[in-house]
């Protein structure tokens, strides 16, 4: 009888074991969480390719969501070295801000991209991607990797100045592109949203032929910046505030004029030459009539300190009248410092 009770327990044990293992090696869904969106990607062994530079959409066949699909087709992938690698795709996939994506992505380790010769021939529309290409397949022998056909050149001024027009934008671009500028005129897009990091530049020649040109953009902007630690809560003044150029990734996150910032509390310490986020920023107090205050007057070296009370309605940085506790008699004209402080500005 207790032999049959140790057995019993000894398979009681291996039982929950085995469970146990089942468990850590196959994890539960969290209850009632959403299944995520599957998108398909597939890329054949070889692309035909206008230049160096393609977008996703170009190179696959992507099924899923549309607006899953409009993000991913849009995507720039490099192919400096003659090939696409499935790391290279991963990487920009990673990279598109769709984290409730699930992603499978079927093509070999290395994608041979064929680009046209120097002549400039378009892609003969009969050598379009085959689409019964079996995107799951290796392509181990394939030939060593060439050089590339447009070598990465440096940026172009009139090309920057080509999309500060298309952005309406007063600040710097630096533009990167993947080969030459084509000839002709820029016919798309008809804009492009500052901040963007990258974009496809289409041009049209004279012989009717469209050309495209993937660029890399970074913006830059003049934005105010602390020039000295301002605290937490207390009233921005002109004197704590310098300009600075800065690569910005979003153009309106900071601030670009004093008046946008004067008077104004941050909502967090600002250190110097951190740029002033006017998310941060809350409306200027106002100070009421018959409030307390401490006045302040400074000549050269010397300063002279009151106890007085506002005669006015003011915020920082505006110019009241305050008249002295102790005298009523003497009434002066001094500009708001903060909710405490006010100072006679003596010439």
């Amino acid at each position: 009888m207790s032999s049959l009770f140790v057995m019993g327990r000894r398979s009681l044990r291996l039982f929950f074991v085995t469970l146990a293992a089942a468990l850590l090696l196959c994890p539960l869904d969290p209850i009632g969480a959403a299944p995520a969106r599957k998108v398909r990607v597939e890329i054949p062994a070889v692309i035909y390719a206008a230049d160096a530079a393609l977008r996703l959409g170009d190179a696959a066949r992507i099924e899923g969501p549309r607006q899953a699909r409009e993000v991913l087709a849009a995507l720039i992938l490099s192919t400096e070295d003659g090939y696409l690698t499935r790391d290279e795709v991963l990487d920009a996939i990673g990279a598109s801000g769709l984290d409730d994506l699930r992603v499978e992505v079927y093509m070999p380790a290395r994608v041979r991209v064929e680009l046209p010769g120097p002549e400039g021939n378009e892609t003969d529309p009969e050598r379009a991607n085959p689409a019964g290409a079996n995107p799951g397949g290796a392509n181990p022998g394939g030939p060593s990797p060439r050089p590339s056909a447009s070598p990465v050149s440096r940026p172009d001024v009139s090309l920057s100045s080509m999309v500060k027009s298309l952005a309406a934008w007063d600040g710097e671009v630096e533009v990167s592109t993947s080969g030459t500028v084509p000839p002709g005129r820029l016919v798309d897009p008809a804009s492009i949203v500052p901040g963007t990091p990258a974009a496809t530049l289409r041009f049209r020649g004279d012989d009717g032929r469209l050309r495209s040109l993937a660029v890399r953009l970074a913006w830059s902007q003049n934005v105010l910046v602390a020039a000295r630690t301002i605290q937490r809560n207390v009233p921005i003044t002109p004197t704590d505030l310098m300009v600075r150029s800065m690569k910005i990734g979003r153009p309106g996150v900071y601030a670009v004029d004093a008046a946008q910032v004067v008077g104004h509390l941050s909502r967090k310490v600002l250190k110097q030459g951190e740029p002033i986020p006017l998310e941060l920023l809350s409306g200027p107090t106002m100070l009421k009539k018959g409030r307390k205050v401490r006045i302040l007057a400074r000549y050269g070296g010397l300063t002279a300190a009151a106890e007085g009370v506002l005669l006015e309605d003011g915020k920082p940085g505006d110019l009241v009248k305050v008249r002295r506790s102790d005298n009523k008699k003497v009434v002066l004209s001094a500009y708001i410092v903060n909710e405490n402080t006010v100072e006679v500005r003596v010439q």
